[in-house]
């Protein structure tokens, strides 16, 4: 892995560095000849680059997969908390009025009978 690690480090530079050096000459000097000596000199990148865009298409969805994976798994065993339910209050009784269970419960433990 530290091999791999250590070859992207040169070679995305030197590819970034040939890209813009041909851009570079086609900007300064549009010529026929410009376009000769930019496409003598960079076809063995051209190749490289469709060589490596198979396997950067499977590692895209090799890494899409993986992500939807981690979703799903995540929702199987993790359990959202629910949300609160409101709590309803009772309905509110006038002040001179009382609740006719309650007062016949209440004049039985008195003794009023």
């Amino acid at each position: 892995m530290e091999s791999k690690a250590a070859l992207l480090t040169v070679a995305i530079p030197l590819i970034a560095f040939k890209i813009w050096f041909a851009i570079l000459l086609l900007a300064y000097a549009p010529t026929r000849d410009t376009m000769v000596w930019v496409s003598a000199t960079h076809w063995p990148l051209v190749i490289i680059l469709a060589l490596m865009l198979g396997p950067s298409i499977a590692a895209y969805r090799l890494l899409r997969a993986r992500a939807r994976r981690e979703q799903l798994r995540q929702a199987e065993f993790m359990l959202t908390t629910p949300k609160p339910h409101r709590v309803r209050r009772p309905a509110r009784v006038g002040r001179g009025t009382q609740c006719s269970a309650l007062w016949e419960t209440v004049s039985r433990l008195e003794g009023d009978g």
